[in-house]
């Protein structure tokens, strides 16, 4: 048998087979097939069959002399009648975890692409012969595992690896969505040693709590601010050969600029997908960077521009190259399709940003509703988090809080950021408002499961907080905090161990001080946050920080921590509660939650009004029309309070349902007494679908005829200035003689009673029947 049957170059297998058996090779463990073709160009009739103009064979041994020259992996190259092989050792170092060989491999790719464009630069020829003409690319690892016995194996061994592989890498260089050259070559102005640019900075900010939570660094026009495409801006710099300028100089400008130093507010910075394959991207070079800035890798999150038509390993080991650094990664352009969520799913960053300008605001339809909440879903089960792009116009902002987003950028927010970079509190107060609206009803407060904490200053030495958790073993954290008590930090006993443990971790961190390893960014909330909301916000952290505790404040100061565990104990425990209590026809919270609730806010001193709703003639009308219709009307009912209630801007508001036709809403933050006749007006618009119109005389509950158009509404409202002497009891007792006032009055009326201390005062009626 021949050594290599004739196929290829004999002497590729030959000297390969070789320099294994001298050793020259012998801690090699993989070897890989790269694959460059050319086609289109001249008809095949004036060439013959499959062969390329002799011009392009000519370039094509200009490429893979230079390759060879440049790349110490490359082991062998032949010429075929349209393209050109190469095959490649690659060390032991580039296969430790898979992902080096995918990087060294990608760079070899991208070198491949780079010397073919200057080539064919160099070397123009014809239009006539360009137009048309691509050049396209595949690559395949050359899978030959010795035996047990570590003898080398046979040539027809290697040749089979080698078809396999040739296999490979031709079929993923067709099924390539597109070719690495497109011909003609385009024209591409060369890009300055200094670009016409300046780097913005875009807010990122919370829908949980309205907070800033980081700056997106872009390129804008330097004479007109307009901003600049990245997917473009990289994509011209890549043609013009100057993507790894373009990309230092950006990456420089927009840490350099960053208007944080204290790890307050992260920085989401753009990267392009291909840099990491470019030879002079020496590892490590950024995270240099960020640290001459005084900042932390962890402060960085590193969005991904491009890469889509990269194979999904290849990307992969990108990321995993930033991720050992210490770097978070967001993949950018994220649609809502399938091919755009399975690299979302496969690729599986930090972070995702999506762009939600399919979204209709306020009237964003039921089939939207569920899609976006779907793909919320889905992230919180991969444990990304979901950032959206193009929150554009404050209507919104109502769909995104409401399906749970719990992220957004885009030019509503970008208009609320003053020249010194900080959020204006009008954008916070609306989103908090709009929070507010989703937890309306909710109960406990984070002040019911906060537990001591131990505080220290920036300047302790880790020495002394590893002895402190070593003393204290039930303490799981510590608190950071300035002389004003004010938290700036948090530690995790768990994250400390992990750092001493590690092969240098003793000598390195033992005698720092704890604000050089603390997490400068920890959730901080305040105590009358409601247990519900915090409990989201806490699952909303990156994957690294879910279980991490939670800093609680009172007025800004530390009064202790709290965990996830405690939060979700305490939801799980309240939906049962709140399941046990609810009424089973509108689904609202019953007796118990009612009276909690009255407690709560009599507790806190703070005012607030009762609004009690009663159905007139409900009797009757059930009677008349059956009890299936009756039931209708209670739940129409309950929704238009609770849609009344959700209507009003800045409202902290309850509703309940006591029981048969009686309902209870409770408001603070708002007019009560435009928030009553906004549900007499609501009430009056959609009734009419359950009762229609009625002939012969209304019934009472004595059996007498009354003077009635049908079935109404009785508000009696009672607005408490003070709280100081009242209770539940002593509420209900006042609502029950409004009620009798309200009853007295034909049609929907509403009578209402201003409280400044507990004393009796005449009330006020007013009678709102449609004319």
């Amino acid at each position: 048998m021949t050594k290599a049957n004739g196929w290829l170059n004999p002497n590729l297998i030959s000297q390969w087979i070789g320099e294994r058996e001298v050793g020259k090779t012998a801690t090699c463990h993989k070897s890989g097939l790269l694959m460059i073709r050319w086609e289109g160009g001249q008809p095949a009739q004036q060439q013959g069959f499959d062969m390329a103009p002799i011009r392009i064979r000519r370039l094509l041994r200009v490429i893979a002399l230079r390759f060879a020259k440049l790349s110490d992996s490359v082991r062998g190259w032949s010429l075929t009648g349209t393209g050109l092989i190469v095959t490649a050792f690659f060390g032991p170092e580039d296969n430790e975890d898979g992902a080096n060989g995918e990087i060294e491999a990608g760079r070899l790719a991208f070198m491949l692409r780079d010397l073919a464009i200057r080539a064919f630069t160099e070397f123009r020829y014809d239009h006539h012969l360009e137009h048309g003409s691509s050049i396209r690319y595949g690559f395949s690892w050359i899978n030959v595992n010795d035996d047990l016995t570590g003898s080398v194996n046979s040539p027809s061994d290697w040749e089979n690896a080698l078809l396999l592989a040739y296999d490979t890498a031709w079929q993923r260089m067709f099924f390539s969505t597109s070719p690495i050259i497109r011909f003609p070559l385009p024209d591409y102005p060369v890009i300055p040693s200094e670009f016409d640019f300046k780097v913005k900075y875009l807010p990122i900010v919370s829908l949980l709590d309205g907070s800033l939570y980081g700056f997106e660094a872009i390129p804008v026009k330097e004479h007109n601010n307009s901003r600049i495409n990245l997917t473009d801006f990289y994509h011209n710099a890549d043609q013009a050969g100057s993507l790894f300028e373009a990309d230092r100089r950006f990456r420089e400008a927009a840490i350099r600029g960053f208007p944080s130093r204290n790890g307050d507010v992260k920085l989401f910075l753009p990267v392009p997908a291909k840099i990491i394959f470019d030879p002079r991207l020496y590892p490590g070079s950024t995270l240099r960077r960020i640290e001459a800035a005084n900042l932390r890798a962890e402060h960085v999150v590193l969005v991904i521009i491009g890469g889509e038509e990269e194979p999904a390993t290849t990307i992969k080991a990108a990321l995993s190259h930033y991720r050992n650094q210490g770097f978070r990664i967001a993949l950018n352009g994220i649609l809502p399709s399938f091919t755009s969520l399975r690299r979302m799913v496969d690729m599986h960053p930090d972070y995702a940003q999506m762009n939600v300008g399919w979204v209709n605001g306020k009237v964003m339809d039921p089939v939207e509703e569920s899609f976006l909440q779907g793909l919320i879903s889905l992230t919180r089960k991969e444990q990304i988090v979901l950032i959206a792009n193009g929150l554009d116009q404050e209507g919104l902002l109502p769909a995104l809080v409401a399906s749970g987003m719990n992220y957004a950028q885009g030019e509503w927010l970008d208009s609320g950021v003053n020249d010194s970079n900080v959020l204006v509190p009008s954008i916070s107060a609306t989103i908090r408002a709009e929070v507010n609206k989703r937890y309306m009803g909710a109960t406990g407060t984070l002040s019911e499961l906060v537990v001591p904490v131990k505080m220290f200053n920036r300047d302790t030495f880790v020495s002394e907080i590893s002895r402190h958790f070593e003393l204290h073993r039930e303490s799981q954290g510590i608190v950071i905090a300035d002389s004003d008590n004010r938290p700036i930090g948090l530690l995790m006993k768990e994250k400390l161990h992990q750092m001493l443990s590690g092969q240098f971790g003793l000598p390195l961190y033992w005698n720092r001080a704890v604000g050089k390893i603390m997490d400068t960014h920890p959730m901080i909330v305040e105590e009358s946050v409601t247990v519900d909301q915090a409990s989201q916000m806490a699952m909303a952290r990156e994957p690294d920080k879910l279980y991490d505790a939670v800093i609680v404040t009172r007025g800004g100061t530390v009064t202790g921590i709290t965990f996830v565990r405690s939060m979700l104990e305490w939801v799980t425990q309240s939906r049962m509660n709140d399941a046990q209590w609810a009424n089973p026809l509108s689904g609202l919270p019953g007796n118990e939650p009612i009276r909690r609730e009255l407690v709560r806010r009599l507790a806190e001193g703070h005012p607030f009004a009762v609004l009690y709703a009663d159905l007139d003639h409900f009797k009757w009308f059930n009677d008349q029309y059956g009890f299936h219709k009756g039931d209708d009307v209670i739940r129409y009912t309950g929704e238009t309070l609770l849609a009344a209630v959700r209507a009003q801007s800045k409202c902290d508001c309850f509703v309940g349902h006591i029981g048969g036709d009686d309902f209870i809403a409770i408001s603070s933050g708002s007019d009560p007494v435009e928030l009553a006749q906004d549900i007499i007006a609501r009430f009056e618009l959609g009734i009419g679908a359950y009762a229609g119109k009625f002939e012969g005389p209304i019934i009472d509950r004595s059996g007498s005829p009354v003077e009635a158009t049908g079935i109404a509404i009785s508000l009696s409202l009672l607005s408490f200035q003070a709280t100081a002497g009242w209770s539940p009891e002593t509420i209900s007792e006042r609502a029950a003689r409004l009620k009798k006032q309200a009853k007295q009055v034909s049609g929907n009326s509403l009578v209402w009673e201003s409280i400044a201390e507990n004393v009796e005062k005449s009330a006020l009626t007013a009678d709102l029947t449609a004319n």
